[in-house]
């Protein structure tokens, strides 16, 4: 695994040097604004100067470790003199914080995207090195300098040398014993502050390469399979209807030997039923002629209505009086229609006609 340890910029205009870690081995870059990524670089890591990220060490140890980082957050958002971004973590002596400005947090980020590096983890120099608790260690690292002692991590500047660190002796980090120390925090981080509203956005990924392959895969023996089903069930209909169109024929054939094809046949058919005043719908030329005159006289019904064997339509209209269906009778026979037509009367004093009606 590869690592790109660099310092995290603070402005536009910052330009940080960039070291890639192979196999434990370091590699200058070249600064930021001629760095170029590279596709196997697996982790991106970025320091920020004591300057820019303030480290706390809290005694909280007594209280349950989500509620010990909560408290933690709450008294340094308080104490902070603006909006602050804190990230804690629970430890067994003490609750470990740090904060940073969300302009300073969002302008390091950007600046690094603007290079096509986008940060895993962002953590406190001061976080990186490792300090122990009878002494005063010093670290240098692309101009950052620090110093860190027992709940404090400060810069290396001279109003902290003479309030925090006295008298005390100061011990210089080494070259390779920081780079060891780097290698080691971007392992295992003892903060990140690439959380909460500043978490690193990964993309979510549904499927490996080889599960890609084989749903492609399947997708397309669906697909095949479908329009093999699609060509197999057409073929089956048109079997079917070829199977039918010729004992179709046959049959229309005993009728008339010249029919060669259903069309003809489907012709002749339409014909004959033509001539008994009937059609293929449910309305032949007899029924709509018999409706049409009904709709255009008020208060006249039909309460039955059929063909006979022989194409004859059969009715039976009612109405209120023998005028209104005298003035239907005369409007079928005006339309050509043969009408034969018995007149009598129901129960109810209605008048009811029982109606033939034939083409012409």
């Amino acid at each position: 695994m590869s690592v790109l340890v660099t310092r995290f910029p603070v402005s536009a205009t910052d330009v940080p040097e960039i070291w890639r870690i192979v196999d434990g081995k370091w590699a200058a870059c070249g600064s930021l604004d001629q760095f170029r990524p590279d596709g196997d670089d697996d982790l991106v890591m970025a320091m920020v100067a004591p300057t820019d990220a303030n480290c706390s060490w809290l005694p909280l140890s007594d209280m349950e470790p989500r509620q010990a980082e909560g408290v933690a957050k709450l008294r340094i958002s308080e104490q902070a003199l603006g909006p602050v971004h804190v990230v804690a973590r629970h430890g067994t002596d003490a609750t470990l914080c740090a904060a940073i400005s969300p302009a300073a947090m969002t302008c390091g980020i950007d600046q690094l995207k603007k290079y096509g590096l986008d940060p895993d983890i962002v953590i406190p120099f001061g976080l990186v090195v490792d300090g122990f608790a009878d002494q005063v260690v010093r670290a240098e690292y692309d101009g950052l300098a620090i110093l860190l002692g027992s709940g404090f991590a400060v810069p290396d500047e001279a109003i902290f040398r003479d309030l925090i660190v006295g008298d005390k002796p100061v011990v210089e980090i080494e070259t390779e014993q920081l780079r060891s120390m780097v290698l080691t925090a971007s392992e295992a981080p003892n903060l990140n502050l690439r959380a909460g509203p500043f978490a690193k956005k990964t993309a979510t990924i549904w499927a490996t390469e080889a599960q890609r392959t084989w749903i492609i895969r399947l997708v397309a023996a669906l697909v095949i399979a479908t329009i093999l089903l699609a060509i197999t069930t057409l073929a089956k209909y048109w079997l079917a209807t070829s199977a039918e169109n010729e004992r179709a024929i046959a049959s229309a054939q005993k009728i008339d030997p010249k029919i060669s094809d259903i069309g003809q046949a489907e012709a002749q058919l339409d014909l004959a039923m033509q001539q008994k005043g009937q059609a293929k719908g449910r309305f032949g030329a007899l029924s709509a002629g018999l409706w049409r005159a009904v709709q255009a006289t008020p208060n006249v019904t039909a309460r039955e209505l059929r063909y006979g064997k022989d194409g004859i339509l059969i009715a039976v209209l009612a109405a209120p009086d023998a005028n209104s269906l005298n003035t239907v009778l005369i409007a079928i026979q005006q339309d050509g229609f043969r009408v034969t037509a018995t007149p009598r009367q129901d129960s109810s004093g209605a008048t009811i006609v029982d109606l033939t009606m034939r083409m012409p």
